[in-house]
């Protein structure tokens, strides 16, 4: 596959190799945004708009021509785009947009917002783009949830102590409390190191007798849960946390059963742990 580094328009992506269908998606983009400036866009106008040598674009320009998306006139020294060209080229500038103003949104700055777009909205897929359309458009009503999160990567190593709940999984309202729950504390200890991360409950009583503790792994299924100075640990990247608008609390859900030994998980008998974190 041919491959090549050139500068955009407004010298974003430098040094950032592109691949032949990154150059021709963003060819789509600057011809559109030169078609809506001028009757005709020469060749020459496109090799120095693009930072790109004439090669270069008259091979992006024959790709193009092949899928129906361009056509040359003048003897071959003017560009137009076709109808299908066009609309192609509008939904190429739409992703772009979006993942630049999501990123401002989200405080980067508007030249590297710009620049790390120009990337993302080529490997990007439409349901990404679509979704973080609606956020951009409707962030603050968003109830954002987070998988696979490991939460060293928000907190400090260390120890911190928030608020858990264990409720039945039959749907009413309000929850009701697992009869598990009263031999816990309410509180529950996050024990943050250097490479993991867990959360850790807290019996009311050490020296009772304790059912076992398991939870359910996204990826790999029932684990029994690890102990740690006789309290179970229960890793925080098997989470589900929700973050809502307006909100100082993160809610974190996991899938747990209590069993006795040689008993095995299955659904009737699971629970739900829910924590508290801010």
């Amino acid at each position: 596959m041919m491959k090549t580094t050139y500068e955009s328009t407004e010298e974003l992506g430098r040094s950032m190799p592109s691949s032949r269908r990154e150059m021709e998606e963003d060819m789509l983009e600057e011809l559109c945004s030169l078609a809506k400036k001028n009757a005709q866009v020469t060749i020459p106008e496109i090799c120095g708009r693009m930072e790109m040598t004439r090669r270069e674009v008259l091979a992006c320009l024959k790709q193009l021509t092949a899928q129906g998306y361009v056509r040359t006139e003048e003897k071959n020294t003017c560009v137009c785009l076709t109808e299908l060209g066009r609309i192609r080229g509008e939904e190429c500038r739409h992703r772009h947009e979006t993942f630049t103003q999501f990123l401002e949104y989200v405080g980067v700055g508007s030249r590297t917002a710009e620049e790390d777009a120009c990337r993302m909205e080529h490997v990007a897929s439409e349901e990404t783009v679509q979704q973080i359309c609606n956020f951009v458009n409707y962030g603050s009503t968003f109830e954002r949830v987070f998988r696979n999160t490991d939460l060293r990567y928000r907190f400090e190593p260390g120890e911190y102590y928030f608020l858990m709940g264990i409720y039945y999984m039959e749907k009413t309202c309000p929850r009701r409390l697992a009869g598990e729950f009263k031999n816990y504390k309410e509180q529950i200890r996050l024990q943050v190191e250097k490479d993991s991360s867990f959360f850790e409950l807290i019996p009311e009583s050490p020296e009772e007798k304790k059912l076992i503790l398991w939870y359910m792994d996204p990826e790999t299924g029932w684990v029994r849960a690890g102990e740690k100075n006789g309290n179970p640990r229960i890793p925080t990247g098997i989470f589900e946390y929700f973050i809502r608008h307006q909100d100082p609390v993160v809610e974190g859900t996991a899938l747990v059963a209590f069993l006795r030994e040689g008993e095995k998980p299955v659904e009737w008998n699971s629970r739900e742990l829910d924590v508290h974190i801010w």
